[in-house]
């Protein structure tokens, strides 16, 4: 397994765990994306509607290696191993769970890692509904809106994260959130801007 180290967007080092975009992506669907792991070229999904931000990386050979070599092992069963420096981790800052297995793998990491902050974005929202009630207290999960399972989170209520790619159109009141602040904890649900049209700086606030 081989987590980055983010020094920047985040308040504090975060190591994330990253697999390919859109390959391992079951239930995208607004922003699906795959990319080829040799060619590099990109495909869009048949309901795209906006470009996955986190495929943009993928343009590096050496980015897509080590994506694809982490979702091979992933999909192998390999033992989910934590980094004893790391003190909080961000599931996927590309990709998403894949299977009900991986998904019960990482949590099952968290509960023997109760000292270390987890959080995810997800589409795969059947994965979770399954294990509700079974969630360990130092993850922290938001339904990623744009997916085939959009209709499990008012049936749920889960909290969830909405891109919009024109800031005007956020729904008055909503919480916008520049640095996974408020994805790392808490239960409310907030918007994220599109990376490709707003830079991280808040220069746009």
């Amino acid at each position: 397994m081989k987590f980055q180290i983010r020094k920047t967007f985040y308040p504090f080092p975060v190591y994330e765990f990253n697999l390919p975009a859109g390959h391992s992506c079951p239930f995208a669907k607004d922003c699906k994306v795959s990319v080829d792991r040799v060619t590099g070229k990109m495909v869009k999904g048949q309901d795209n509607k906006f470009r996955c931000y986190a495929s943009a990386a993928e343009r590096f050979p050496a980015v897509r290696e080590s994506r694809w070599k982490n979702f091979e092992e992933m999909k192998a069963g390999v033992k989910i191993e934590i980094p004893k420096e790391a003190t909080h981790i961000r599931i996927h800052g590309s990709g998403d769970f894949f299977s009900q297995d991986y998904f019960d793998r990482w949590l099952e990491a968290c509960r023997e890692n109760p000292t270390v902050k987890f959080w995810a974005f997800t589409k795969s929202i059947n994965y979770w509904v399954t294990r509700l009630g079974n969630i360990p207290d130092n993850l922290t999960l938001q339904a990623s809106k744009g997916s085939l399972c959009d209709y499990l989170i008012d049936e749920y209520h889960l909290k969830y994260a909405e891109v919009f790619t024109n800031i005007a159109d956020v729904p008055k009141g909503m919480k916008i959130d520049t640095d996974d602040t408020m994805a790392m904890s808490g239960t409310e649900s907030f918007a994220l801007l599109d990376n490709f049209k707003y830079s991280k700086s808040k220069k746009w606030k």
